[in-house]
């Protein structure tokens, strides 16, 4: 028999192996390479809000980043899937886009919250995403001088009831109702408005004499208020960190977080479930506000290939000074730091949802089991 045959199949198989570019070997297995993974793809990113809005403009701002920094430079296409204060859109993407390394989801506090609270209507599971890259901001909350407040220590003395004008208590506003709480204060919250400008005109109207506002929005509105003496700034909602611990919001250096005013009032630390609770939900809304995610369990090199995206995007200058416009100068998390605060948010004690969810419940007639 002419082994000519037998040798030309083995040069074949060879072969192959030293022209498969796309794949590497693991063990038995063949995966991908993350350096190819995205040659020739379109990527979709998901932004389950409405055009216009903040995560709508923070996700058009790193689309075409993810697309020059990742190898291959695929298409990145941003597509609103508005409805359900960003619900509708997250649980479009959990349930029906396939987890191929192709389809990403931005979202922001007011996604992280609803899951949190295990809210009815959530069908997506943020601790099966992956987080990708995560940005914080913050918020600042202020009073009208009509109360005879003139710095954060009067709050304990206040001229005229405190009134606030609020979106929906079980939105981004549950930070600033379990700050009130925190503090002790007495604050009638009335909800409806239709978003943080609504309430912000309610207050500049006399509806309402404290508010908050997220810090874009404060900068652009708010101070020039505060310079005419029609706003005193009370406190920073802070930010969290890693280690749980709360910090003066960078945005703000001069303005105390929370923490320091409750210790101004009340000579100690603020401790218990309430303390814990307001922690948590800070960092979920604000701390990590902002994070791009791809599906847990999407190929592995792909995984890899936006790591490995995301770290030269953090250090490019030209992304840098661009993310101090957009993102009001707060710098984006290294990947260690953001999966750190993922996980903290994900193992969130289930005695503190238990408690704020009776707190929404007793207090503002919200039960989250309806909604």
């Amino acid at each position: 028999m002419s082994v000519r045959p037998i040798l030309a199949v083995l040069i074949l198989i060879s072969g192959a192996g030293l022209t498969g570019c796309n794949t590497q070997s693991a063990g038995n297995e063949e995966v991908e390479d993350p350096a190819s993974f995205y040659e020739e793809k379109d990527v979709s990113l998901v932004i389950p809000y409405d055009t216009g809005g903040g995560t709508d403009v923070f996700g058009r701002f790193v689309a075409p980043y993810f697309g020059e920094f990742l190898s291959g430079e695929p298409d990145i296409q941003p597509e609103n899937i508005p409805g359900g204060g960003s619900i509708t859109g997250s649980n479009e993407y959990a349930n029906t886009m396939e987890p191929d390394g192709t389809n990403l989801l931005a979202t922001s506090g007011s996604t992280h919250i609803p899951f949190l609270l295990d809210q009815a209507s959530v069908e997506y599971d943020l601790s099966k995403l992956n987080p990708v890259l995560g940005f914080p901001t913050g918020g600042m909350v202020y009073a009208s001088p009509s109360t005879g407040i003139e710095e954060p220590g009067d709050l304990q003395e206040v001229d005229e009831e405190l009134i606030y004008a609020g979106i929906s208590a079980s939105g981004l506003d549950l930070v600033t109702l379990l700050a009130f709480e925190v503090l002790d204060l007495d604050v009638e919250a009335v909800m409806g408005y239709e978003g943080r400008g609504p309430s912000r005109i309610a207050f500049e109207q006399g509806e309402s004499n404290i508010d908050y506002q997220t810090t874009s929005a404060y900068k652009e509105n708010v101070e020039p208020m505060e310079e005419s003496g029609e706003a005193v700034p009370l406190f920073t909602f802070g930010q969290i960190n890693d280690q749980g611990e709360m910090e003066r919001d960078p945005a703000f250096p001069d303005t105390p977080a929370l923490q320091e005013v409750y210790e101004e009032i009340h000579g100690e630390k603020p401790s218990g479930v309430t303390w814990d609770a307001y922690k948590n939900f800070v960092s979920a809304a604000y701390t990590v506000q902002k994070i791009i995610w791809v599906h847990d369990d999407a190929p592995e090199a792909s995984k890899q290939a936006l790591k490995n995206s995301v770290e030269e995007m953090v250090e490019n200058e030209e992304f840098l000074a661009e993310s101090e416009k957009v993102m009001e100068e707060y710098e984006p998390f290294d990947q260690e730091e953001l999966q750190e605060l993922v996980n903290n948010m994900n193992n969130t004690s289930e005695d503190v949802v238990e408690w704020v969810r009776e707190f929404l419940l007793e207090e503002y007639d919200t039960d989250v089991e309806e909604l």
